[in-house]
């Protein structure tokens, strides 16, 4: 077995926990229990409270574009320490979370900001690791 063919199937586990399908923010905020189906079977539920927060940063016409769980993107080859928020929206309200300037479609984000991103949405973020 190669050794990219084995960094993949390692991948593939470690990222068992995101959704088998990402919901709108639109839909998470209609359903009465806010939840997605993780590829390994388990559920993971959004807190309300966060939904919400999101709803304020985002005008209504963009809340069909976020989609949940915000995927927080670690690749060895952006460095250390540094993860890429992928997406329009999502770079949008990450941006006004981590109150940083957005230039592009897509957010690069350090350590100590992946830190507070987490703890200020640890619901509606997930960790995706990339090869």
């Amino acid at each position: 077995m190669s050794a990219n063919r084995l960094i993949k199937i390692e991948l593939s586990k470690l990222n068992v926990h995101l959704p088998e399908r990402r919901l709108s923010l639109r839909e998470a905020l209609s359903s009465a229990k806010p939840q997605v189906v993780a590829r390994d079977g388990s559920v993971h539920t959004f807190k309300r409270e966060e939904l919400e927060f999101l709803a304020g940063l985002l005008p209504e016409a963009d809340r069909d574009k976020l989609q949940l769980p915000i995927l927080i993107a670690l690749e060895p080859k952006l460095g250390r320490g540094t993860a890429r928020i992928s997406g329009e929206a999502e770079a949008k309200v990450v941006s006004q979370v981590l109150e940083k300037e957005l230039t592009a479609g897509e957010l690069l984000i350090y350590r100590p900001e992946v830190a507070i991103l987490r703890r200020k949405l640890p619901t509606t973020t997930q960790y995706l690791f990339l090869w």
